[in-house]
């Protein structure tokens, strides 16, 4: 087992690597998104681009539920840890 879980660990590096990616390619757009509007927000392009987000975040979730990788509740509660890390529960998380 020892082969297939190194296999799959970097399998998990290489997804977390992609979403890394995604994470700053979206920080760049909100950066645009700003800077394009001589520093205010464009609301209707600011508003795509969290729907997008939260669509890639839906589509993840679902995805490692529906392959057995954690159970929705296992999520939940790695939700809740993950919020909890900036020393409240808010529901956010900083973007830095």
């Amino acid at each position: 087992m020892g082969l297939i879980n190194w296999i799959f660990d970097i399998y998990q590096h290489g997804k977390i690597d992609d979403a890394r990616a995604e994470a700053a390619a979206a920080r760049a757009e909100v950066s645009a998104i700003r800077q394009g509007s001589g520093g205010g927000v464009d609301a209707a392009r600011l508003e795509r681009t969290i729907g997008e987000l939260a669509l890639a975040t839906k589509t993840l979730q679902r995805l490692m539920i529906e392959k057995g990788i954690c159970t929705s509740s296992e999520c939940a509660a790695k939700l809740r840890e993950v919020d909890l890390e900036d020393g409240r529960a808010d529901g956010r998380t900083p973007i830095d």
